[in-house]
C-alpha cells in the first residue's frame, strides 16, 4: 500500500491541499438519511415486528394448542418487552432497530397486559400491569413515542376498568385527568414526562369519541363535574398566563378569556371541554403541536354539540353565535393588548 505523498507525487498532485481535502472530509459531521429512507425504515421495523407477533400468535395456537391468551402469552409479551429494552440498550444510530425495538417493547406490553385481563378477567390487573411496564420506561427515558404508546395503553385500560366498574359518573372520573396532564406540562418533572402527558390530555377526548353516551340530548344536563374540571383548568391555566404578562393591559386581557371560555365549557359535550383545556394549555405555552390537535377535536365536537343539541334550528344558532361573539371579543382583546404592550 502506497502512503500519500508517493500517491500525490505519482498524479502530480499538490500534497497539502489533499491532505487540507481529507481533514476537512474526516471532520465533517455524518449527514443523516433522507426523511423518506427514515419512514422506509421505520415502517419496514414495524412491519417486522408486527409480524413476529402475528408469528407468536399462530405458534401458540398450534404448537401449543392455546385457544385463549392466559399466563403463558403473558410472558410471552413481557419477554417481548424485555428484549425490545435489550434491542434498544446495544442499538446505536440504527433506525430500523430503533423503530422494530420500539414495536416490539409496545407489542410485548400490549401482549402482557391483555393476557392477564383474560387470564384473571378483572381489568385492574390489566391496567396495574400495563402502569408498571409504563413506569419502567418513563424510568429509562429513552425514546418519546414509546412512552406515548406504552401510557396510552394504562390509561386505555385503566379508563375501561373505570367504566366497568361505574354505572354512572365514569365521566366525571376520567376528566381528572385533563389537569393532571396540564400539570405535568407545567410543572415538568426531573424525567421527560411530556408523552404521558399528553397521553393524559388526550384521554376524554378521545373517551368521547369512543362512546357517544357523553352527548347528552339535552341541552345543558349531564357530566356537569367533567364541564367544571374543564372549567376550573381553563380559569387557572388563563390566571397563570396573565400572572406571566409584564404589561398590566395585557394582564387584564388575557383575563378576559376564562369568562368566555368557562361560558364554552358549560355549553360544549365533556369531549369539547377538554378539547378547549388543550387549546388554552397551548396559548399558554405556545405549544403549536397541542394548539393543532386542540383545533382539529374541537372540529369534530362543535358540529358534534350542534346536532345533538336538542333545541330548535333558531335556538341552535343563537347559541353558537353567542359562543363565536364571545371568542371574537376574547380574540380581539388579545391583539389589542400585543399591539399595546411595549
Amino acid at each position: 500500500m502506497t502512503d500519500l505523498a508517493s500517491f500525490c507525487a505519482t498524479l502530480k498532485l499538490d500534497e497539502a491541499a489533499v491532505r487540507r481535502l481529507l481533514e476537512t472530509e474526516a471532520g465533517a459531521p455524518v449527514r443523516p438519511p433522507p426523511w423518506y429512507v427514515l419512514l422506509l425504515l421505520g415502517v419496514g421495523a414495524w412491519i417486522t415486528a408486527l409480524l413476529m407477533i402475528a408469528f407468536v400468535a399462530v405458534f401458540l395456537g398450534l404448537a401449543l394448542n392455546v385457544d385463549e391468551p392466559g399466563v403463558g402469552s403473558a410472558v410471552i409479551g413481557a419477554a417481548m418487552f424485555l428484549g425490545g429494552l435489550f434491542i434498544q440498550a446495544k442499538t446505536k444510530e440504527s433506525v430500523f432497530a430503533e423503530q422494530f425495538a420500539i414495536a416490539l417493547v409496545a407489542a410485548g406490553a400490549a401482549i402482557a397486559a391483555f393476557s392477564l385481563w383474560f387470564e384473571s378477567e378483572n381489568l385492574w390487573i390489566a391496567a396495574a400491569a400495563a402502569a408498571a411496564l409504563a413506569a419502567i420506561d418513563i424510568w429509562r427515558n429513552r425514546y418519546a413515542q414509546q412512552q406515548f404508546l406504552l401510557a396510552s395503553l394504562a390509561i386505555g385500560l385503566g379508563v375501561a376498568a373505570v367504566s366497568d366498574a361505574m354505572a354512572t359518573g365514569s365521566v366525571d372520573i376520567v376528566a381528572l385527568a385533563v389537569p393532571f396532564g396540564a400539570w405535568l406540562y407545567l410543572r415538568p418533572p426531573p424525567k421527560d414526562m411530556r408523552p404521558a402527558a399528553t397521553a393524559l390530555l388526550l384521554a376524554m377526548p378521545f373517551y368521547a369519541l369512543v362512546t357517544d353516551s357523553l352527548f347528552d340530548p339535552t341541552y345543558g344536563s349531564g357530566s356537569w363535574p367533567a364541564r367544571i374540571i374543564a372549567m376550573a383548568t381553563i380559569l387557572v391555566l388563563a390566571w397563570l398566563r396573565a400572572r406571566g404578562s409584564a404589561a398590566p393591559k395585557a394582564r387584564l386581557s388575557h383575563l378576559c378569556i376564562a369568562p368566555a371560555a368557562a361560558a364554552v365549557c358549560l355549553l360544549l359535550p365533556p369531549g369539547g371541554s377538554a378539547a378547549l383545556v388543550i387549546l388554552m394549555l397551548a396559548f399558554t405555552l405556545g405549544h403549536w403541536p397541542l394548539a393543532i390537535v386542540g383545533v382539529l377535536l374541537e372540529i369534530y365536537f362543535v358540529p358534534r354539540f350542534y346536532y345533538d343539541l336538542d333545541a330548535s334550528l333558531l335556538s341552535k344558532s343563537w347559541i353558537l353565535m353567542a359562543v363565536g361573539a364571545a371568542l371574537l371579543a376574547a380574540y380581539a382583546a388579545l391583539r389589542r393588548s400585543g399591539a399595546a404592550a411595549p
